[in-house]
C-alpha cells in the first residue's frame, strides 16, 4: 500500500490523500474542514469506446442495472437508504469511463459508501431486472433520437469517427441493446469493473483512513484486472450530410478532430473556445445572436480522449432562415483562424476560466468528481496552482496556433432539419 498526501489548494482547510491499494485501487480524497456534506463516487476507467459493435450500450446498460440490487438488497432498499437521509446517489456513462456517486449529509457518509460499493461489487443481475431496464434503454433511444439538437451531434461524431467506437453513441443502438444478453452484461462487469480500472474518491467532511478502510473490506480482495485495449482512430474525411426530419428548425453541428488529455496545447484550446463561443460575451453568441438573430442557442465546446478530441460548433435556426446560419458561422470561424484574437479577448477568459473553476468547486460532489476525473483519464489530479499556472502561461501566439491547428481545417457537418437550403 503506497500513501502520498498534499495541499495542493489554495487555502488551509482542504487536504487531499491518495492510496493505492496492493492490488491497484487507487483511493483519493479530500477533506473540506467545517463542510456539512460528503461526497463519494467510484470512476470506471471504461466506457462506450471499449465495446465491439455486439456489445455496444453494454457500459451504458451496467450503469443502469446496477442500481436495479444487489445480493442482498433491492432497487428500493437502495433508493429509499439514499432517499431516507435526503441524500442523492446517480451514475453516468461517457465514452472513456463511467461514474457512480452519491452525496449526503456527512453523518450518513458511511452508509452512503456500504452502499455504494456494495451496489458495483455485488450486483444481482436478475433476468427479470435486465428485461425491464432493457425497455428503459430503449426508450431511452426513442427520446434521443426525438430531439433534433441530441440527433445531430450523435451524426456528428459518428462521421467524425467513422467505424471507430468514438462514432458509436454511448447509449448503443436499438439492434444492439435489444441483443445484449444477462451473461453479457456480467461478463463485461467481471472482466472491466477491477481495480487497475477503478478510483475510488471522496470529498468533504471524510476521513481518508476510512474511505481506505472500506475500500479495502468491498475491493480488497479483487484481482487487479487488465485496463482496456484502445487503438486510435484513424485520419478522417470531413463530410457533410443532411437529416431531414419533420422539424421547425435547422439544427447545425460542425465538428473537428482535436486535441488528446495530455496535449501541450489544451489550456490554449480552452482559452481559444471560451472566446469562440464557450460564453454569453463570446464571438459566435454576440454576432450569430445578439447582430445578426439568427440563433437562439449558438455555442462550441471541446472534448478530450487519450488519444484525439473533438471540437464542434452548434447552433439551431427557423427553417426560413437555415441558408444563412452555416455561412454565418462558418465566417466567424474563419475570422477567428485568420485574424487571431485579441489580448482583451484572452484576458477576460483566462479570469473567467479561472473564476469558473474556482465556483465549481463551492460543493462536496464537485471536488470528489475532480478527484475522481483526474485519476481516472489522466492518473492524477493536477494541482489547482498548477493549472492556473499553465492558463497563465498560454500566450496570443500559442492561440492563434491552436486555433489553426483545430479550426484551421474543413469541418465535418451534420445538419438535422426540414427540407430546404442550408448554407
Amino acid at each position: 500500500m503506497r500513501n502520498t498526501e498534499s495541499n495542493f489548494v489554495d487555502d488551509t482547510t482542504s487536504r487531499v490523500s491518495e492510496t493505492t491499494l496492493g492490488n491497484g485501487l487507487r483511493v483519493v480524497t479530500e477533506r473540506l474542514s467545517g463542510s456539512l456534506s460528503a461526497a463519494i463516487g467510484v470512476w470506471i476507467a471504461v466506457g462506450s469506446r471499449d465495446e465491439n459493435v455486439r456489445l455496444s450500450g453494454a457500459s451504458h446498460c451496467l450503469e443502469h442495472l446496477l442500481f436495479k440490487g444487489t445480493e442482498t438488497r433491492s432497487a428500493r432498499d437502495v433508493a429509499e437508504a439514499v432517499d431516507r437521509v435526503g441524500g442523492d446517489m446517480n451514475a453516468f456513462t461517457a465514452r472513456e469511463y463511467t461514474a457512480f456517486y452519491a452525496r449526503v449529509p456527512a453523518t450518513s457518509f458511511d452508509m452512503a459508501a456500504d452502499l455504494l460499493f456494495d451496489v458495483i461489487r455485488r450486483p444481482a443481475f436478475r433476468e427479470r431486472d435486465v428485461e425491464s431496464e432493457r425497455q428503459v434503454i430503449l426508450e431511452e433511444l426513442v427520446a434521443a433520437e426525438d430531439t433534433p439538437d441530441d440527433l445531430v451531434h450523435m451524426a456528428l461524431y459518428e462521421s467524425l469517427f467513422t467505424g471507430h467506437p468514438l462514432g458509436r453513441d454511448v447509449l448503443g443502438n436499438h439492434e444492439s441493446i435489444a441483443a445484449l444478453q444477462p451473461h453479457d452484461i456480467a461478463d463485461f462487469h467481471a472482466e472491466h469493473y477491477r481495480p487497475t480500472n477503478m478510483v475510488v474518491a471522496a470529498a468533504g467532511n471524510v476521513d481518508h483512513a476510512a474511505v481506505v478502510r472500506y475500500a479495502t473490506e468491498h475491493f480488497g480482495d479483487l484481482p487487479t484486472g487488465v485496463a482496456p485495449s484502445r487503438n486510435a482512430p484513424l485520419p478522417g474525411t470531413p463530410t457533410q450530410q443532411h437529416a431531414r426530419l419533420p422539424v421547425e428548425q435547422m439544427h447545425v453541428a460542425l465538428g473537428w478532430r482535436s486535441l488528446p488529455h495530455g496535449d501541450p496545447d489544451r489550456f490554449a484550446l480552452a482559452l481559444a473556445n471560451t472566446v469562440l463561443g464557450g460564453s454569453p460575451s463570446s464571438r459566435l453568441f454576440q454576432q450569430i445572436r445578439e447582430e445578426q438573430g439568427l440563433a437562439y442557442t449558438v455555442f462550441s465546446s471541446t472534448s478530450s480522449y487519450a488519444d484525439t478530441g473533438t471540437a464542434t460548433v452548434y447552433a439551431a435556426t427557423s427553417a426560413r432562415r437555415g441558408a444563412e446560419l452555416l455561412p454565418s458561422l462558418r465566417d466567424e470561424i474563419d475570422r477567428a483562424v485568420s485574424g487571431g484574437m485579441t489580448a482583451d479577448e484572452i484576458d477576460m477568459a483566462r479570469d473567467g476560466f479561472k473564476g469558473s473553476v474556482v465556483l465549481g468547486l463551492e460543493d462536496s460532489s464537485s471536488r470528489m468528481s475532480r478527484l475522481a476525473t483526474g485519476h481516472a483519464l489522466r492518473g492524477r489530479v493536477t494541482p489547482l496552482e498548477e493549472f492556473f499556472e499553465n492558463l497563465d502561461a498560454v500566450t496570443l501566439e500559442d492561440v492563434s496556433r491552436v486555433l489553426d491547428r483545430v479550426f484551421g481545417t474543413e469541418p465535418t457537418v451534420s445538419i438535422v432539419g426540414p427540407d430546404g437550403p442550408i448554407g
